[in-house]
């Protein structure tokens, strides 16, 4: 006799890292809210599941339970083809997410995902017509053509495999499926770095492209991150931000910054830009991007001249 899913155990990190699945769920307790986690890309091995640790955090910070489920692509295809436990392409998964939420009855539900697995926090989060997505460095498209026109060669390959050979349902460019939508949209947040790569390079340029492709939807607040690469969620991570963000999103919860002294390289710094001329509370700001709290980043540029 199959457990209902209300029976289900807990899940944990062993089993999060060693599963064979492409979908995992964790205990259900109904009418809390669901996370729906998708994972990123990887080349060289299987991708992992994502966001399962910093969902346990969160619970331990709001003193909450958070039912979850964790999806990830093993075909690295953008969550377009099949994706066992849940359909061979996105309308049968669609559904395979749909029955899950009827059972677990949430009191409300998110996407979550980055990069190839912020697409597909996108994608289902219209498709589902959930209540809020968190895309962390997503496309706005897949389309090769559009690819074309806007440089966009990151992921050209994948795209050109689903023009040559679509499955049975798909969905290549967000922003026309968000009109589609436009009815039901979740409150979509879009979390992007904006640093340029060295050399010129395009990929953080292009991630604010797509952002703003996804604004054009509505409903939908930006959070550019200025010293990040592709990589925003390692660089919130790097800063110490990333739980303070999943937490005032997800709960409205406002927790401490996590507290940082400015190191003694950001000290030189300062007092290079301040003889440079550059405005102490400029300097203030920028340091609050690299992670620093408000408190530390003032101190540190007041201990050298007077901040109005």
């Amino acid at each position: 006799m199959a457990l209902s899913i209300t029976d289900l155990p807990a899940l944990d990190n062993r089993r999060v890292k060693t599963s064979t699945a492409d979908v995992l769920v964790d205990r259900v307790i109904p009418g809390e809210i669901l996370v729906i986690a998708f994972g990123f890309v990887s080349w060289e091995a299987r991708p992992d599941f994502d966001f399962y640790g910093r969902l346990r955090k969160l619970e331990q910070n709001s003193g909450r339970h958070i039912n979850k489920i964790l999806v990830r692509d093993s075909g690295n295809a953008w969550y377009h083809r099949r994706i066992d436990g849940l359909g061979a392409h996105p309308d049968e998964t669609a559904e395979g997410l749909r029955a899950l939420i009827r059972e677990i009855r949430p009191s409300k539900v998110i996407t979550i995902g980055q990069s190839m697995g912020a697409y597909a926090a996108v994608l289902y989060g219209l498709l589902l017509e959930v209540q809020q997505v968190l895309a962390f460095g997503p496309l706005s498209f897949l389309d090769p053509a559009q690819a074309l026109l806007y440089h966009e060669r990151r992921w050209l390959s994948v795209m050109r495999d689903l023009a040559a050979n679509p499955p049975l349902s798909g969905y290549y460019d967000l922003q026309a499926l968000g009109r589609i939508k436009a009815a039901t949209l979740p409150d979509l947040h879009v979390i992007f770095g904006t640093k340029p790569g060295e050399e010129g390079a395009e990929s953080v340029h292009l991630d604010a492209m797509h952002a703003h492709r996804l604004a054009a939807i509505g409903n939908c607040t930006l959070h550019p991150y200025p010293y990040s690469g592709h990589t925003v969620v390692q660089h919130l991570i790097d800063t110490k931000r990333i739980n303070a963000l999943l937490a005032r999103i997800i709960m409205n919860l406002m927790l401490e910054e996590e507290a940082r002294e400015v190191t003694a390289d950001w000290h030189g710094w300062i007092t290079e830009n301040l003889r440079l001329g550059s405005p102490p509370e400029e300097l203030v700001e920028i340091l609050k991007h690299h992670g620093y709290s408000h408190d530390s980043s003032f101190a540190a540029v007041a201990g050298k001249t007077s901040v109005p």
